[in-house]
């Protein structure tokens, strides 16, 4: 499993790589094979994704034991480094190829020799990192041991993938159905709003456009994926089918919570603070909202006798949560900071009080964490250096100056130095060890067992620093590709030494170099 993983991580960065040798205006404007391609491709991988999370996901509900034991067995077999340099040699061909399929080019190949080729290039070097990692014979064991699996993962990858086209369907008649919400809610609140054509609300004052963005779906998708994990997870917990209703409630939850999103957007524009509206609240108030929501739908499950088994309803009222101490910093400074950038917009004077509410938790948690090792060593500094190298050179491509309002702006303003010493604070003091409390504190080793704070960091396998560096680079936005590569780094450095107080020293290296990079390099688009 873990080394399934291991190459589904690979062959991802690898795609995303590639993707900088494709010319996606060309690709965008192709017709007939072409065009084909292109399609066949974007859904292609998403049925692969799909496929592989389905398997693995399926497979370990299953818990077969003819599983538990192959992986055993695979685990402790080598890497055989001849296939994985095979699997190098095949790829490198891959970014001329990519390079050379769309666009007008000094050499000219038949687009037909040029998809064979690198269907073929592609094909092989995905063989060979299966190779490298299993053999032939431990992939066929696998694959029989799977059994229906297979069914229902691609019946699963086959919904997603079709899913994607039929639900880009509803964003016009939801965006339509918020429009209407609004306008309801709005009417008896302000007197001179008119509604206009291309769903726009306007006021002398303000006006806002609810386009398909603004339909709701998107915070509808993210509560489905949510109450489905959280079902999953607490499946043991909750009586079925009844908590099945967890899904439809938090779905109209998120969809009511956006339309008063929008309305607030409304009145606070209207009332004249335009600045906070359109910069602050407007980037802000969804995640506020989808983060509510979510933690309405694990709290009131948790505490409902009607959903969960009398027996587990017990257990949740007994227990003493060990997680709290680790994932409670980081929750209060995320959740200050969206709340402070909502009120008062993306430079305002107040982001201080996030840093210093993240600290206050940190001191009265201080004595959950003696056990941990703070102590760090030049591995710390040497690993912070090299993430700001990759980060600076990812924000190259990932990071393009914005056009728009950005803390640049704020430079003229009184307050700016305040922010500044703010920001500094936050993002060497405290956002590292709040961070590295909840992701390598507690994700990493929570991956391996219930009971985390039992498991020594050097006990932790590939699967769980491979998951956990996944969550880290995901909560970084565009910015997730480097993010996933310093989850590993910190990762590596916390199993390999014990220490925690390494990951903690290379992130504030790190940051303390943007820090750096933003203030004498005038980079403030990686602040925003």
């Amino acid at each position: 499993m873990a080394r399934a993983a291991l190459i589904g991580t690979v062959l991802s960065i690898e795609k995303f790589l590639l993707n900088f040798f494709v010319d996606f205006d060309a690709a965008q404007a192709a017709t007939g094979l072409g065009a084909w391609v292109r399609n066949a491709q974007h859904w292609g991988f998403r049925f692969a994704v799909t496929l592989g999370v389905s398997l693995a996901l399926f497979g370990w509900i299953r818990g077969d034991a003819s599983l538990r034991q192959l992986n055993a067995e695979v685990r402790a077999l080598p890497v055989r480094i001849s296939w994985l340099l095979l699997h190098v040699a095949l790829v490198v061909p891959l970014a001329p190829l990519s390079y050379l399929l769309y666009g007008s080019h000094a050499l000219q190949v038949p687009f037909p020799a040029l998809v064979s080729l690198w269907s073929g290039f592609a094909l092989a070097a995905i063989v060979a990192a299966c190779l490298a990692f299993a053999p032939w014979q431990a992939w066929r064991a696998a694959c029989r041991a799977l059994g229906m699996v297979w069914a229902y993962a691609l019946g699963a990858a086959l919904f997603a993938a079709s899913a994607m086209e039929w639900t880009q369907r509803l964003w016009g008649p939801t965006a339509f159905m918020t429009f209407k919400l609004v306008r309801w809610l709005l009417a008896p609140v302000l007197p001179l709003l008119r509604s206009e054509p291309n769903l726009i609300l306007s006021t002398p004052n303000f006006a806002i456009q609810v386009t398909d963005i603004c339909s709701g779906l998107e915070g509808v998708s993210l509560m489905l994926g949510f109450c489905a994990a959280w079902l999953l997870y607490c499946r043991r917990e909750f009586i079925f089918p009844r908590a099945l209703l967890l899904i439809p409630a938090g779905l109209i939850l998120i969809f009511g919570l956006n339309v008063l999103r929008i309305a607030a957007l409304m009145l606070i524009g209207d009332a004249g603070f335009t600045d906070v509206a359109v910069y602050g609240f407007h980037s802000q108030a969804g995640w506020i909202a989808f983060n509510c929501a979510a933690c309405g739908v694990a709290v009131v499950s948790r505490h409902s006798d009607w959903l969960q088994h009398p027996t587990a309803r017990r257990s949740t009222l007994r227990e003493v949560n060990p997680a709290a101490a680790y994932l409670l910093p980081f929750m209060v400074l995320l959740g200050g900071r969206m709340l402070v950038l909502a009120a008062s917009g993306p430079s305002g004077p107040w982001y201080l009080l996030p840093a210093l509410a993240g600290a206050l938790v940190l001191w009265h948690y201080r004595r959950r964490f003696a056990m941990l090792a703070w102590g760090f060593s030049w591995r710390g500094v040497v690993a912070g250096v090299g993430m700001f190298v990759l980060w600076m050179w990812a924000a190259h491509w990932l990071r393009p100056v914005s056009t728009t309002q950005s803390a640049a702006d704020a430079v003229a303003q009184a307050w700016i130095r305040p922010w500044v010493l703010a920001r500094l604070c936050a993002s060497v003091l405290i956002v590292p060890v709040a961070e590295e409390l909840a992701y390598r504190g507690f994700l990493l080793r929570r991956l391996v067992a219930q009971d985390f704070t039992a498991v020594r960091f050097e006990t932790v396998g590939v699967w769980p620093l491979l998951a956990s560096a996944a969550v880290f680079g995901a909560a970084h936005g565009p910015m997730w590709p480097p993010a996933v590569v310093a989850g590993i780094m910190y990762g590596l450095l916390v199993i390999r030494t014990g220490r925690i107080g390494e990951a903690v020293c290379a992130h504030a290296t790190t940051n303390a170099l943007i820090a750096a990079a933003i203030l004498f390099g005038d980079h403030w688009e990686l602040w925003q």
